[in-house]
């Protein structure tokens, strides 16, 4: 696998990525890592790279010119990503997404952002490792290089790969080793057993449990069977949607399908509430509802599912089943 690192430090990642497993992967041949600086297609003397924000604001934005250069320089045929904090975030999903590729080209962003015109013509998907903000996008680079780079046929055995946290959708289970007893606690016994059936259905049982404390939103996508997912505790119920809230919203302007994807409910309840409330709804649409055609099948090529896409443009399922067909004709 080639990947391509576009940075204003390219300095940053010779030290981590000569240790470990992502210099096993290089030294083997398996990964091609390419670093190069962004200052490199600067076209004035003083190799500028950014400039001020229209508008106004604090900060600067990487000017399109030399990044559009750039990211067309490198990427061929490969897929680009941009690490910012807008991205979708990324997961072991998207890890194993991308490790399949032949060619990715990482933008590492900076400063404020990045001319929008550049995202929607040489960007294929944006990437964010978290809910909060880095100095740029170099460390969350690094860590899609090496979350990609472990997942490369061979760099690492594939029975490590196998129970892993985030595997099936699950936290890993607990972990212990010699001694059988430290400090007053004791290995559970069912792993000093040598019955590798009862070993494998208390680690499932261990990994449900540890989501279910530590990650409780895994649990609706994990991959469980039906039995499992029949013992699991019943959801806490959510708190009741207030009329004033629903009439407040719609009053605001927001269409009843957006409505129903912010509360939870099916747009027709919503109708149905603000009709009893004594709300008069507006005239029907004519025009396309939600996004285009177009729209949904550039963000469905980034892996998102038919149910998500739905939740991101706050349209039913239907719907976004609709526009693809569209985008297939």
């Amino acid at each position: 696998m080639r990947i391509d690192v576009l940075t204003l430090f390219p300095k940053m990642f010779e030290s981590p990525f000569a240790e470990s497993i992502v210099a096993r992967a290089r030294s083997t041949g398996r990964l091609d890592l390419g670093l190069h600086d962004l200052r490199t297609w600067a076209t004035d003397r003083h190799r500028t790279v950014d400039d001020v924000p229209y508008g106004g604001g604090a900060g600067m934005v990487f000017s399109p010119q030399p990044l559009a250069d750039a990211i067309r320089a490198l990427r061929a045929r490969g897929r680009v990503v941009l690490l910012s904090a807008q991205g979708r975030r990324f997961d072991e999903a998207a890890a194993r997404r991308l490790a399949a590729l032949d060619h990715l080209v990482l933008v590492a962003g900076h400063y404020e952002g990045v001319d929008e015109r550049v995202i929607e013509s040489d960007v294929d998907e944006e990437l964010s490792i978290g809910d909060y903000v880095l100095t740029g996008g170099e460390l969350p680079a690094m860590v899609v290089v090496d979350a990609v780079a472990r997942l490369l046929p061979g760099v690492i055995d594939a029975a490590s790969l196998r129970d892993e946290s985030h595997d099936a959708g699950l936290l890993e289970g607990p972990q212990y080793t010699r001694p059988p007893e430290f400090e007053g606690r004791k290995v559970p016994a069912v792993l000093l057993s040598g019955d590798h059936a009862s070993i494998a259905k208390w680690r499932r049982a261990e990994a449900i449990r540890r989501t279910l404390e530590r990650r409780p939103e895994l649990i609706e996508h994990a991959d469980l069977a039906p039995a499992e997912r029949a013992r699991l505790p019943r959801p806490a119920a959510k708190a009741p949607v207030r009329d004033a809230d629903l009439i407040a919203a719609y009053r605001s302007g927001v269409g009843s399908y957006r409505i129903a994807a912010r509360f939870g409910i099916s747009p027709a309840t919503v109708r149905a509430r603000l009709r009893a409330a004594g709300v008069r709804l507006r005239a029907a649409r004519s025009a396309l509802r939600g996004p285009t055609a177009a729209e949904v099948a550039r963000m469905r090529a980034t892996g998102l599912t038919v149910r998500e896409l739905a939740r991101h443009y706050g349209v039913s399922h239907v719907t976004i089943l609709d526009r693809l067909k569209k985008a297939a004709k």
